[in-house]
């Protein structure tokens, strides 16, 4: 198996968010529920609205989502466990980004960022900014395997 760094990787991180208490941001499933809300029926909104809480309670995860993702990775199933570690991370990238975009705004960007590196080289805290940062590089490099695993192959005569 090609990704056992990767799922190690990722296994890690989401025992730095764990410690860190960082979970995703469940704000994102709220505000889809609220534009998708206007175009559909009160039928469908239900529906929706128990999908999207599906999401948010993964989101709410956080590190547990992404631990579980990595093992449903290691089993073979790669979409369903790169979607739960996307959602487990607070959609990766995108709340990375959007983190990111905050603070710049606020113009506290320069400070927070020199004070996460005083406290990862102090270790008294940074674990769920690095579990962050550990599980969207793993779950980028992660990649489905070519040989399925119910799959025989038999060796070939050269």
């Amino acid at each position: 198996m090609e990704n056992k760094k990767w799922i190690f990787l990722c296994i890690l991180g989401g025992a730095l968010m764990i410690i860190g208490s960082m979970v995703g941001n469940p704000t994102i499933f709220m505000l889809i529920f609220g534009v998708a809300a206007e175009y559909v029926g009160p039928k469908t909104q239900g529906v929706l609205s128990v999908i999207l809480n599906i999401f948010t309670y993964i989101a709410l995860g956080g590190g547990i989502s992404v631990i579980s993702g990595a093992t449903l990775v290691m089993m073979h199933r790669y979409k369903s466990g790169k979607l739960i570690i996307w959602i487990g991370a607070g959609m990766g990238m995108i709340g990375l980004l959007v983190f990111l975009i905050m603070q710049g705004i606020e113009g506290t960007l320069i400070s927070m960022m020199r004070l996460e590196i005083i406290t990862l080289l102090s270790l008294n805290g940074g674990f769920g900014f690095t579990g962050l940062i550990l599980v969207v590089l793993s779950r980028f490099k992660m990649k489905k395997s070519k040989y399925r695993k119910d799959t025989k192959y038999e060796p070939q005569n050269y």
